[in-house]
């Protein structure tokens, strides 16, 4: 990775300004807490108010150029960074206008063009998310550095513990500042916090930690810049534990009953606000007058940006579906894969290496392209799609991760939004569920929570399947639960061609795609193009036709469906079978169009019966082509039971070329 050189920090700004910056957040906090308390603001609230100091002081040696993760209680690290009051606001009420454009509220709001790359609704959330950010901008030998914000709670979630490990690893340019503002919710962090202390946990992964008092600006300030100067000049990353205190209740409904009336008063002494204030005046930095000044200019901003939410329109609903993906999947884009391939155009290849040749392909053409999983460099991952790549694209490209599922895709979903494009390796699609978090709340959520701010474009890649006497935990289809949520592609190719032209296409996507190879494939060879190809994602295709029925199936079920068509036509049954190749987009039309034509439909998946994606497109055919079945639509699927490692057992629960044809013919008997 680029080595950086030593950089000098901008002046420490003036006193009065980073008064002037706590007491917006404190005018702005109580003020939107008002409005939620009378109903006036959707959703919840999260007040900052006390603990001001932590913010500003944290941001007040950042450049522009220098990113903020956030928290749900994120408002005031914004205004700390340089948040626009009236874009906040409007977000806060729900109005086209705000940042998120209604889409993200209190919880989700992002601003890049000030370097804050999001607030997060998830307890940790953020953490793996800010550290591949930091990664993303030590690959690009950019002079940042990244905060990321988050509160004691988070500090036992194991997405702190990967982060930080993996950020020791690679020096990687981050700053990790935990609120300890003293309770989790209602439960004080004394009763759930091991140790000596959150800053002291540095001690464990060797990176330079520190305690502050969280309600001294100048101490956080101070301690902060230190920090940013370790990690620009010595490539390391710093803990710092800010010990504060939050005046108000966890949100708009907590009443604060839990805590001491006695502890809230001692700390009211402590008012971070009014301590700096006192500060100023005694030491002569401040009049009197200045002060008041300051805080007149920020009453009246705040007054305006009121006064203008007041008089906005509410949000188009017809924006809600808006901006879900980066680039939507192009219906009409042209599909090379639909034509046969000429004689002397094409070479047989294993699957495998037709997945590394899209790799080696992009990887040439794009240099921000690299290749991020568990042992994937030496070994050549798990299933050896890598092998021999490392040879080629060395360590800066190719990375050997810990054992850290949901740090690997954090971080690349980080990564991503910073310039880069990963390509990460979860070893067995089994483990995915280890990732589901940043996955699903975070990678595929980002570009429309943020109201299409940023982008994330990465490619997750995991092997699924049976089969294999694997058992329970490493034998599972989990493609369909993948689909249940917008915002993610789920690509299934079944065969080694569509294997290079499908990833082509996912690898230069600007949405979060999960590539899922079936172990079952990885041996199997097939006709690949000598030259490349891109297939677009969201279409079909027929591989076989056929008048009687058609047959429905994705990954390793195409080749049972075909196999169960080839024997069935020894008995004058011609089936035509749809090879889906997506779940997300799933191509219905294709299906319904063929269903129409053959008058039935049998569905072939390895996920599990109920809730599988066959359901899905059972229903969709039945909206789109119902007059024209004359038999019942039926599936094959696993049986709804974890899969068993015995061979016999194994076989009793999993699809099998039988138990497509024995469908089949139930179906066409059914036939009216």
């Amino acid at each position: 990775m680029t080595v950086r050189r030593t950089v000098i920090l901008p002046p420490v700004p003036p006193p009065l300004q980073l008064y002037e910056r706590m007491y917006k957040i404190r005018i702005f906090e109580s003020r939107m807490e008002e409005e939620a308390k009378a109903g006036r603001l959707p959703g919840t609230f999260h007040s900052s108010v006390g603990q001001e100091a932590v913010a500003v002081g944290a941001c007040g040696s950042l450049r522009p150029h220098d990113l903020v993760v956030s928290t749900h209680r994120g408002h005031g690290h914004f205004l700390a960074k340089g948040g626009d009051v009236f874009k906040l606001m409007a977000e806060l009420y729900g109005r086209a206008e705000g940042y998120s454009g209604g889409k993200g509220g209190t919880q989700h709001v992002a601003g890049p063009e000030c370097g804050f790359m999001g607030s997060n609704g998830i307890t940790g959330g953020g953490i793996p998310v800010a550290t591949g950010l930091g990664l993303a901008l030590k690959r690009q030998g950019r002079e940042n550095v990244v905060i990321s914000f988050f509160g004691d709670g988070a500090a036992n979630q194991g997405t702190f513990h990967e982060s930080l490990n993996m950020a020791a690893i690679w020096k990687l340019p981050v700053i990790y500042v935990c609120e300890n503002n003293g309770w989790g919710m209602s439960t004080a962090v004394k009763d759930v916090t091991a140790g000596v202390n959150i800053a002291h946990r540095g001690e464990a992964y060797g990176i330079l930690y520190q305690r502050v008092d969280g309600n001294d600006l100048e101490e956080v300030l101070e301690q902060i810049r230190a920090g940013i100067q370790m990690v620009l000049n010595e490539q390391a990353p710093v803990l710092i534990e800010a010990v504060t205190w939050r005046v108000r209740g966890h949100s708009r409904s907590d009443q604060n009953l839990y805590r001491s009336k006695d502890v809230e008063a001692e700390w009211a002494q402590r008012d971070p606000l009014a301590r700096y204030r006192t500060k100023l005046l005694k030491t002569g930095r401040a009049t009197e007058q200045e002060l008041t000044a300051c805080e007149k200019r920020s009453d009246e901003e705040l007054a305006d940006a009121y006064a203008r939410c007041q008089t906005l329109a509410p949000v188009a609903p017809e924006t809600a579906v808006t901006k879900v993906y980066a680039t939507p999947a192009e219906a009409d884009a042209p599909d090379p894969s639909q034509e046969p391939l000429k004689d002397g155009a094409w070479e047989e290849k294993p699957y495998w290496q037709a997945i590394q040749e899209a790799l080696r392909e992009a990887m040439d053409k794009d240099p921000r392209i690299f290749l991020f999983g568990e042992d994937i460099c030496e070994y050549g991952g798990c299933f050896k799609v890598t092998r021999g790549m490392l040879e080629t694209y060395g360590k800066e490209r190719l990375i050997n991760t810990p054992v850290s599922e949901a740090g690997i895709v954090g971080l690349c979903t980080g990564a991503a939004m910073g310039g880069v494009r990963p390509v990460g390796e979860i070893m067995f699609m089994d483990f995915i569920l280890l990732t589901l978090d940043q996955l699903l709340n975070h990678a595929a959520k980002f570009h429309y929570i943020y109201n299409g701010q940023v982008k994330i474009p990465m490619v997750i890649r995991t092997p699924m399947g049976g089969y294999r006497g694997y058992g329970a935990t490493h034998s599972q289809c989990l493609d369909a639960l993948l689909t249940h949520l917008p915002g993610l592609r789920v690509v299934t190719p079944s065969n080694a061609r569509d294997a290079k032209g499908l990833l082509a296409t996912c690898l230069t996507e600007n949405n979060p795609v999960v590539f899922v190879e079936h172990k079952a494939l990885y041996i199997t060879k097939g006709p690949v193009p000598k030259e490349s190809e891109k297939i677009p994602l969201g279409k079909a295709k027929i591989v076989r036709t056929g008048k009687d029925i058609t047959i429905a199936a994705n990954s390793y079920m195409v080749l049972l469906s075909l196999q169960a068509a080839e024997i069935l036509a020894k008995d004058g049954i011609e089936a035509e079978v749809v090879d889906m190749r997506c779940l997300a987009p799933l191509d219905r039309k294709t299906v319904a169009e063929s269903a129409a034509r053959t008058q039935a439909l049998v569905t072939v998946e390895e996920s599990h019966f109920t809730g599988g994606w066959g359901a899905e497109l059972t229903a969709s055919v039945q909206e789109l082509a119902f007059g024209y079945l004359d038999a019942p639509i039926l599936r094959v699927a696993a049986a709804d039971v974890p899969i068993p490692a015995a061979p016999e057992l194994e076989r009793a629960v999993l699809p099998s070329v039988d138990k497509i044809v024995a469908t089949v013919r139930k179906a066409l008997e059914a036939r009216g």
